[in-house]
This record gives C-alpha cells, sequence and structure tokens, in this order.
C-alpha cells in the first residue's frame, strides 16, 4: 500500500499527444497540469455507531460516479488528524485500490458537514482556473477511460491498483472553462433523463414480480373459496431426507456439487449459479443424490427466506446441505409440481414465517412442523391443469426477466457512452447546431 501522502503538482509543460483528435481551441494537458494537490486517505478502524467523523470510502462511489451515503461508517480520531483528511466541496475522489473493474470509480464531493476520507481513495484537489472538477470526473466515468484504468490497474492481493503517480499522468481533453461549463450543463440534463428512465424501468421490474403473485392469489384464493380439500403434507408425501452440513473448509475447486439454500430460487426453480463443489467421499450418492421431480424444501434461512421450495427437473448427483430437506411425493396423490406451487403460496402469504423457531440472524422450520403443514388437494387432473396455467405464467415472466437483464447491461454502458461523446466535442458540436 502506498504512504499517505499528499503534494502539489508540478505542470509538465510539454505538448501532450492525446488518442485522438480535439476541436478548435482544445487541447490535451496531463492531470498534473490542472491539479494543485493528489492525497491518499485515512487507514483507521471505523465503526457503524456513530463515533466520530463520517468517512467516505470506495463502496460509496457509485460505477456510474455518483455518491452514495446510505451506508456511512465513521472514525474516532481527534480533529486535528481529521483536518488533514477533510474533505472540501469540489473534491474529486478517485478510488484507487479495488477488484480490478472498479478501479477508479470518480465522483465529486459536494456535501455539507465535516466528512473525511478513506485510503483507498485519492482526492483529487483542482486548479479551478483551469478546469472544473465535475469535467474531471465525468471524464474519468466516460467507457474510453473506464477502459484505460481496467489495463492500468496493476494486480496486488484480491485486488488491483492505480497510484497518485500514474493517475497524474493520465491525459485530458482540456476545453476552455466556458465550454467546461456547457458540457457539464449538458451531461446533467441527459443522465437526468437516463435516470428516470431507470426509475420507470425499475418500477416495470417490480411489477413483473407481481405477476407471479396475482396469479398464485387468483388460483389459491379460488381454493379458499371453493372450500378445497386440505391435507396435511406429510399424507402425500413418502420421503422426507435432510442433507447434511458442509463448511467452507471442505470446498474445492473439483469435485461434487454442494447445493444450499441460495439455490432454492424463486418460485420453484433450482438456481444452479454460485455452486460449491466439495470431495466425492464426503456425498453418499445413494443416499442424497437427486432425482427427478423431488422437492427441495429450504428448512433454515434468514426468516424472511425460509420455507422456499423448488422442484428437481432432471436426475442429479448432487448432495445438498441440513439446511435443506429432499422431499419425494406420492404420485398417487398428488403431481410434485403442485406441491411446490402449494409451498411457495403458504411461503409468500407468510406461514413459514409464523410457524418457524427465531434466532439471532436465522430462523428454521424442522421435519415436524413441514409434515403439519396443510396444503390444498383437488384431484390429479385438476393440479395438471393449474401447474400448466402457473408454468406458463412463470415462463412469460422469466421472458420477461431476460429482457429487461439485456437492458439493464445495456444501460450500464449508456452513460459512459454518453460521456465518450462529450469529451470529442460531439455534444457541444450538436448543441451549436440546434
Amino acid at each position: 500500500m502506498n504512504k499517505q501522502k499528499s503534494g502539489t503538482c508540478e505542470s509538465s509543460e510539454v505538448k501532450v499527444e492525446g488518442p485522438y483528435d480535439l476541436p478548435e481551441g482544445w487541447k490535451w494537458v496531463k492531470l498534473k497540469d490542472v491539479v494543485l494537490r493528489l492525497q491518499y486517505g485515512l487507514s483507521k478502524a471505523m465503526n457503524k455507531e456513530g463515533i466520530g467523523f463520517p468517512i467516505i470510502r470506495m463502496n460509496n462511489v457509485t460505477y456510474d460516479g455518483r455518491l452514495d451515503l446510505s451506508e456511512l461508517k465513521y472514525v474516532d480520531i481527534d480533529y486535528e488528524t481529521a483536518e488533514k483528511f477533510m474533505l472540501n466541496k469540489g473534491d474529486i475522489l478517485f478510488n484507487r485500490t479495488n477488484s480490478k473493474e472498479l478501479v477508479g470509480k470518480t465522483t465529486v464531493f459536494n456535501e455539507e458537514g465535516k466528512f473525511v476520507f478513506a485510503s483507498y481513495l485519492i482526492s483529487v484537489v483542482v486548479d479551478r482556473k483551469k478546469v472544473i472538477p465535475e469535467f474531471i470526473s465525468a471524464f474519468f466515468n466516460s467507457k474510453r477511460v473506464k477502459e484505460r484504468f481496467l489495463n492500468m490497474a496493476r494486480p496486488a492481493v484480491q485486488m488491483a491498483n492505480i497510484n497518485a503517480r500514474e493517475l497524474s499522468n493520465i491525459e485530458i481533453p482540456l476545453a476552455p472553462l466556458d465550454e467546461q461549463r456547457r458540457i457539464i450543463s449538458r451531461l446533467e440534463q441527459l443522465i437526468a433523463r437516463v435516470e428516470e428512465v431507470k426509475k420507470l424501468r425499475k418500477a416495470v421490474k417490480e411489477e413483473t414480480e407481481k405477476i407471479m403473485q396475482a396469479a398464485l392469489n387468483k388460483i389459491f384464493s379460488k381454493a379458499e373459496k371453493e372450500n378445497w380439500k386440505q391435507v396435511k403434507i406429510k399424507d402425500v408425501v413418502r420421503e422426507f431426507q435432510s442433507g447434511f452440513p458442509c463448511s467452507k473448509k471442505h470446498i474445492i475447486e473439483n469435485g461434487i456439487t454442494h447445493l444450499r439454500p441460495n439455490n432454492i430460487g424463486f418460485f420453484g426453480e433450482l438456481n444452479l449459479s454460485q455452486l460449491v463443489l466439495i470431495p466425492p467421499e464426503m456425498v453418499n450418492l445413494k443416499r442424497y443424490s437427486l432425482k427427478k421431480g423431488d422437492i427441495l424444501f429450504n428448512n433454515t434461512n434468514s426468516k424472511e427466506l425460509v420455507g422456499r421450495a423448488c422442484i428437481v427437473r432432471e436426475d442429479l448427483n448432487f448432495g445438498f446441505s441440513n439446511h435443506i430437506t429432499r422431499l419425494r411425493v406420492n404420485r398417487q396423490l398428488v403431481i410434485p409440481e403442485w406441491l411446490v406451487w402449494n409451498i411457495n403460496y403458504l411461503w409468500l402469504k407468510g406461514h413459514f414465517l409464523n410457524i418457524c423457531r427465531k434466532w439471532i440472524g436465522q430462523a428454521g422450520v424442522n421435519t415436524k412442523m413441514l409434515k403439519s403443514t396443510k396444503i390444498f388437494l383437488p384431484p390429479i387432473d385438476e393440479q395438471k391443469k393449474m401447474v400448466q396455467y402457473l408454468d406458463k405464467i412463470k415462463a412469460t415472466i422469466r421472458s420477461l426477466k431476460v429482457v429487461q437483464q439485456k437492458t439493464e447491461e445495456e444501460f450500464k454502458e449508456l452513460v459512459p457512452a454518453i460521456l465518450d461523446k462529450a469529451f470529442r466535442g460531439e455534444l457541444i458540436a450538436y448543441d451549436k447546431r440546434s
């Protein structure tokens, strides 16, 4: 780690060649030509209790260049020490150390109050006779520069780094001050529109999640109104099998997949992302392997997640955690898909939250509780019809989510792409034509 230090940057006083041609009146300079000081932040133990001064960390700087103060920490230091790391309005914060793809996150500090900043950040104080802070920050958040930071960042232990000397030698496309202000004003308008669209998209995403809930409510409200037959889960399940524990020390690179509660997705899907592997000798596959139609019930988790269930769609030589119970149904009485929808409806309505045993950070539903839980049991033909209806709704939602994920990724790159245009002079050229 670099030592904490600060200093006045000397001008290179040399004509700088940039990667592309600039509009008339612009010129390429190095960052050190337009800044007064670069300084590393403070390395001190932090607390969440609000004791001392609020400290800006790398997590408070977002990928798209905003300052997020939703999760603040504090450092308990004397005022004399704090003064050395105190932020002023207009200070640029550069994330010098992070995972490789996040090195280079940049924002401008414009908050009221006395804040200090942490060691994985560099504060950049610019000469405002030459450049406005927002101009530099916006340039660093552009697509081309993000890619450059990605290539520049030197690997360290689980981290990557760009130091102050490397940062000071970055080439900057310097526009006249009036033009800088026009560019920032235009960017703020465009980015505000993007943020509005993001809010609308978030609302649509939330509404998409409600579609499945509405479909389940429709089916099971009908069941309640028509007084369908109810039975206990133990009446339709022929086998209950709890999994076995596995700690982090057992995880290896090649082995047998071990399913955990996070692999039980919402509304009956088995989520095969974020898998862990354990030594084959730990798994008794005759006892713990999974067959098509098996149901996995999340018996232990945080209070709001305990009670979810999913179905296994194919035979799998996997093991599973002791926080999961495997159910094998009597198919003459119930089809597995119907039981899964019943269980997830009960989870959605808070049934398992109400009956579970609660302790710090966790909750649990034991096999006895699960066995005694009641479900609706219409005839098999009726079960199949309702499963077909619910599966069709789920498939539609899945398709919508694929589109949403694609547009989300496109939106992530939209602002950096807009910024790229700005620093080629294209936004200003457009304004002059209009």
